[in-house]
């Protein structure tokens, strides 16, 4: 089986739901701020081909050859920011430790270069998922001095959390 990144389409959306509904049951760091029981589909395809038309939102999914789903990245404009994105990556639990989230982001940094009209990349990290941390200052994120905050993981506790950030301008 061959993996690929590429950038979500449409027809992936209902693979696209299950693998949401899939991370969110392997991992407490992963959160989808909509309840994925509200969404079907058809919307779910309108969302896709509606951010993918943007300068400044995208989704790309590691995908097999029979498009199955693997992982994902997203960048989402910044409500009255449209020049700063937040990011969101993950991948399955059993394809972890295979580089496939250091080439998600590689890819959403591509795009943000040379595609995109990006200035700021922002994301939310729990404090103790130290491999995330580390692809993230791996590639230049830095840690938003004084950013500390609780978040509410997928099971519902608080946990501590930080801001990062990388500047493309």
């Amino acid at each position: 089986m061959e993996l690929m990144i590429r950038p979500a389409e449409g027809r992936d959306s209902e693979k696209l739901l299950a693998l949401l509904h899939q991370l969110q049951t392997e991992s407490t760091t992963f959160m989808v701020a909509q309840d994925l029981e509200t969404i079907d589909g058809v919307t779910e395809a309108d969302n896709i081909s509606f951010l993918q038309a943007t300068t400044n939102n995208i989704i790309l999914v590691v995908a097999s050859d029979e498009d199955d789903l693997f992982g994902l990245i997203s960048a989402a404009a910044i409500p009255g920011k449209p020049r700063e994105v937040e990011v969101g990556v993950a991948v399955l639990a059993a394809y972890q430790g295979f580089g496939l989230a250091q080439a998600l982001i590689d890819e959403m940094l591509t795009w943000a270069r040379e595609y995109s009209t990006v200035d700021v990349i922002r994301l939310t990290v729990q404090s103790h998922n130290a491999p995330a941390i580390h692809i993230y200052e791996k590639v230049g994120f830095t840690r938003v001095p004084n950013s500390e905050t609780l978040v509410e993981n997928s099971v519902g506790e608080q946990v501590p959390a930080f801001d990062m950030l990388l500047n493309l301008k």
